[in-house]
């Protein structure tokens, strides 16, 4: 299917978000991602496709890539940079299992930078549809330019079960952390970020006596650990 960029928003630390509109409506689930294509000069060994995470929310209807821009970005990410209002791209999805199958299960969204997108769209998504966002959001970021933060302190203002924490490098998600969570033996832990870290807390999670069944993995590659 084809989409067509309407706008190009600058946010926090070199990153942007892309607001495409689709050529027909898509249905998908808050933390699926699409599949991209875009055709470019000069493309790097990855080539004309990427993966990214739908950061918008299903009601709002329009698709979104939030990803960072900078000097040393893929020929991909500068091609997306590059594209102008009402160019289109292509793209096949949705697709992906970093959803949430029933929100009155008590959660622990665990993001690192980037990651945070996949749970934006779900947070949002709850939000929107009046439901209880049963979470504990631990969010790592190497500045205080956090990505959404405004947003997410504001849904948590309104719901009081929404309980976010922030670990500004050198402060680290660690073992300390993640122990009032670890006694409850049914909540299920959802980590999102560069791989290194992804790696980093599943280790940990498996160290606490976590089960494989209770941890669910969205990796972000290229990225370095948080």
């Amino acid at each position: 299917m084809k989409l067509t960029l309407k706008a190009k928003k600058p946010l926090v630390s070199n990153t942007k978000s892309f607001v495409f509109k689709p050529e027909k409506n898509i249905n998908w689930t808050a933390g699926q991602y699409l599949i991209y294509s875009l055709s470019h000069k000069s493309q790097d060994l990855r080539g004309k496709m990427r993966f990214f995470t739908i950061s918008s929310s299903p009601f709002q209807k329009h698709i979104t890539i939030t990803t960072k821009i900078i000097k040393t970005a893929s020929s991909f990410k500068r091609a997306l940079d590059n594209l102008k209002i009402e160019d289109q791209i292509e793209a096949k999805g949705p697709d992906g299992d970093f959803v949430i199958d029933n929100p009155k299960k008590h959660f622990v969204f665990i993001a690192g930078g980037i990651g945070i997108t996949p749970f934006i769209s779900i947070i949002r998504q709850l939000n929107f549809e009046k439901k209880p966002i049963n979470v504990n959001l631990l969010y790592a970021n190497k500045t205080n330019a956090v990505l959404f933060k405004k947003e997410l302190d504001g849904i948590a203002w309104e719901h009081k079960e929404f309980k976010i924490n922030y670990y500004i490098s050198p402060k680290r998600i660690d073992e300390n952390a993640l122990a009032e969570f670890i006694k409850n033996k049914k909540t299920v832990f959802y980590i999102s970020g560069p791989d290194p870290m992804v790696d980093g807390i599943t280790k940990l999670l498996f160290d606490l006596g976590i089960s494989e069944e209770n941890i669910k993995q969205d990796y972000f590659s290229g990225y370095k650990k948080i």
